[in-house]
């Protein structure tokens, strides 16, 4: 099949985390079985812009990946260069998927879809769950809901969302939606696991049974606040935070770091990527996600991955592949609730232990890009010639 996704930011735009990794998983995976995918994106890199070719495609791992400029307004992503690049792509498309919400582009090529009779695949990507309408800029969110998306999402070929959790959040929305198809998020391990020396380099003073991490842009609603006060409610246990500071937040949570004897919990990494964050949740006794909600959380896949149990709270969407290796790895989104799992956790070697050889397994087996991109392509296929999805 030849397919054609649209997403708002690609590598190596690594500040928008999880999305930008799954996305280019998944087209890689696609790529692997045979399959040519042509990615639409942006050049934007948080307020400046990617130092890529925007006249030709680059190739990235098989993938065609086709880098486009923004113009006014900025903030909604609008791209003449991108509605251009379509129109010459979209003829030969068998699939169109769009990523994402509530930008310009997202629209303009489900629209061109519907209009050419092609199969069209929308992903919300967590965007459409009630609390994070409801949060920033409600009123404009429904507004673009009922301008801009609503009708797409009704007269799509499917709907695709990562968890059980995000397919109960976009029920709740109340819209008129196409078939929804839940296809988890994969994992992309390196090509071996990081030495001791490279883990010695993020940990190496800092002693096991201690050693907390957290990996995620610092923000409220990855609950970056609880994760610290987790970590200071234990003796002796230290958190080290590694993701971008998007918002400006290190300096008032450099404070919350600070114990009643004047000893830091903790510290900043800033971001990480390649052999470094796998190093960094390779050493880490356990990976905290409080999330207020994630449609998967990427994080916990690259956790498992590397053997290191991750302790979740249940808005997050991969919560119940952990709620599987053991159920006090999943907590309400209590400080308290939190607080316990992490000093029972931290307490447990052999279970600590047990937990991540079976964390590692079930990343290996369950979460391949292979068998998500196997899925998501049957899910194109099944669409295209009219079956139930």
């Amino acid at each position: 099949m030849n397919i054609v996704m649209f997403t708002p930011n690609y590598l190596p735009a690594m500040r928008y985390g999880g999305p930008v990794r799954s996305t280019h998983g998944l087209a890689r995976g696609l790529v692997d079985l045979g399959h040519r995918v042509d990615v639409l994106t942006t050049d934007v890199d948080g307020p400046g812009r990617l130092d890529v070719a925007l006249d030709r495609p680059s190739d990235m791992d098989g993938v065609s990946v086709h880098y486009c400029s923004i113009s006014a307004p900025r903030r909604f992503y609008y791209s003449p260069a991108l509605a251009k690049r379509a129109a010459s792509l979209l003829p030969d498309a068998d699939a169109i998927h769009v990523n994402g919400m509530f930008l310009w582009p997202g629209p303009h090529l489900a629209r061109a879809a519907r209009r050419s009779g092609k199969t069209l695949v929308i992903s919300p990507r967590g965007m459409l769950m009630p609390e994070m309408v409801a949060g920033k800029s409600r009123l404009a969110k429904s507004v673009w809901i009922t301008g801009q998306e609503r009708a797409n999402l009704a007269a799509a070929t499917a709907i695709h969302v990562t968890s059980a959790g995000e397919a109960e959040g976009l029920s709740a929305m109340g819209l008129d939606l196409a078939p929804v198809a839940v296809i988890g998020n994969g994992v992309e391990t390196p090509p071996r696991l990081p030495d001791a020396a490279e883990i010695n380099a993020v940990w190496g003073d800092v002693p096991q049974g201690q050693r907390v991490a957290f990996l995620a842009r610092l923000d409220w609603t990855k609950g970056v606040d609880m994760a610290i006060e987790a970590a200071r409610a234990q003796p002796g246990a230290v958190i080290r935070l590694a993701g971008h500071d998007q918002i400006g937040l290190q300096a008032e949570l450099t404070q919350r770091l600070i114990r009643s004897d004047g000893s830091l919990a903790g510290a900043f990494l800033g971001p990480l990527d390649g052999m470094q964050k796998w190093a960094f949740l390779a050493g880490a006794d356990v990976l905290l996600v409080p999330s207020v909600r994630e449609s998967f959380g990427m994080s916990v896949a690259e956790a498992m991955s590397m053997g290191t149990p991750v302790i979740a709270t249940d808005g997050v969407g991969a919560a119940p592949l952990l709620a599987k290796l053991d159920a006090g790895l999943v907590v309400p989104r209590e400080q308290g609730a939190l607080n316990g799992a992490l000093a029972r956790l931290l307490a447990d070697e052999a279970r600590r232990n047990a937990i991540g050889r079976a964390s590692r397994e079930m990343a290996m087996t369950e979460l391949s890009w292979t068998g998500i991109a196997t899925q998501m392509a049957s899910l194109y296929q099944i669409a295209q010639s009219g079956g139930a999805v």
